[in-house]
């Protein structure tokens, strides 16, 4: 038996079509998947460094910070005849000062505040159970309970007794940082500010092209600028907020008020977190004088209205939109940064915030200039 086999015309003479094509589209897919896999895993490996060495990092990138708006603010001394570096490394040697001074005003209020954080409980609960005490009749009501005041004290003792006070403690004591972390911070801070003009030229130069170091000189310039403008301005209005929180301090009764003062121009610093532990720490002073109630909580919606006058209205009226950042951004970095870096990481949430927006607005200038009109 014969098989025969027939093929059609010009088989094979053809090529097939989308063959290299397709195969060059898998390729350049896989390469694309490929770099950015190496990416991811380097991003993930640089979180973990940066998680792991938090202790070293975090003070140098404070020091490169605070040094930053030091020298900024040392090179306008030369309009007066002054050198940067001895302008700068003055102005560096009083803020060590009034930081050192400012630590050891506040370290000892928080440490006998989570001391007697464990006493302040049940008198917590005896004053917030009258303002719960309609709702825990309303339920009682509906379940068929007991007695409404027993049960709603009852139950908010045992919710104020299941808080784990271990992750307040760390997180106050972090507040104050460690003497060797300090001292890193005031070394680095020293060692910056007197090679800061040379480690900006370097920089520089590592840029190939004119353009290219043109746009590094501008970002430097901005960043500085902003950073200047931000901690100056904020400084003052914190300052005030200060002010005022020791003046109501004063006038509620409760002692030392110079350093509640103090102690709120430093959380002031702090979005979202750093007003709520100063409330916190207010109320909790109150409620260990054995203030009543209406004691306790008006020197908290008084130092509260006067925060949230100063961030909503004084600080925008003053900043501008230059300066306006998306809430939502802010708490988003201030969780992460504390995550990673805990208290001081808050703190340096939104100046780290602030030169990834200049940065990016700086760039995104560029690329408008470089479009063709």
């Amino acid at each position: 038996m014969k098989y025969i086999v027939r093929r059609a015309p010009f088989d094979g003479l053809l090529p097939a079509e989308g063959t290299g094509q397709e195969d060059r589209g898998w390729a350049e897919t896989r390469r694309t998947l490929t770099e950015l896999s190496t990416i991811g895993l380097f991003a993930l490996a640089l979180l973990v460094a940066l998680h792991a060495a938090a202790s070293l990092v975090v003070p140098m990138v404070a020091a490169i910070i605070v040094g930053s708006v030091i020298a900024h603010v040392g090179d306008r001394g030369q309009r007066i005849g002054i050198s940067p570096m001895v302008a700068g490394l003055a102005l560096t040697a009083v803020l060590g000062a009034g930081l050192f001074l400012l630590i050891e005003a506040i370290a000892e209020p928080i440490s006998a505040l989570v001391e007697r954080l464990p006493q302040l409980l049940p008198r917590l609960a005896a004053a917030v159970g009258d303002l719960l005490a309609p709702f825990t009749a309303l339920q009682s009501r509906f379940t068929g309970g007991g007695s409404p005041s027993s049960d709603g004290l009852a139950s908010l003792e045992k919710m104020l007794g299941s808080l784990d006070l271990g992750v307040v403690a760390s997180f106050l004591g972090g507040l104050t940082p460690a003497l060797g972390e300090f001292l890193i911070f005031l070394a680095t801070l020293v060692f910056y500010v007197a090679g800061r003009a040379q480690l900006r030229r370097q920089s520089i130069l590592a840029f190939g092209g004119r353009e290219e170091r043109l746009a590094a000189i501008r970002i430097f310039n901005a960043t500085e600028a902003s950073l200047t403008r931000y901690f100056g301005t904020t400084s003052v209005i914190y300052a005030s907020v200060g002010l005022a929180t020791g003046l109501i301090a004063a006038a509620a009764g409760l002692p030392a008020p110079i350093l509640w003062g103090l102690f709120a121009f430093a959380m002031s610093f702090v979005p979202f977190l750093g007003p709520a532990v100063v409330s916190l720490a207010i109320g909790s002073s109150g409620l260990l004088l054995d203030y009543t109630l209406l004691s306790v909580l008006w020197p908290v919606g008084a130092f509260m209205t006067v925060h949230l006058i100063c961030e909503n209205a004084v600080v925008p009226a003053v900043l501008g939109r230059r300066f306006e950042i998306n809430p939502f951004l802010v708490f988003i970095s201030i969780i992460f940064w504390t995550w990673m870096w805990g208290a001081l990481g808050a703190v340096l949430a939104v100046p780290l915030l602030l030169i990834a927006r200049t940065i990016r607005s700086e760039l995104k200038t560029d690329d408008r200039a470089a479009l063709p009109s």
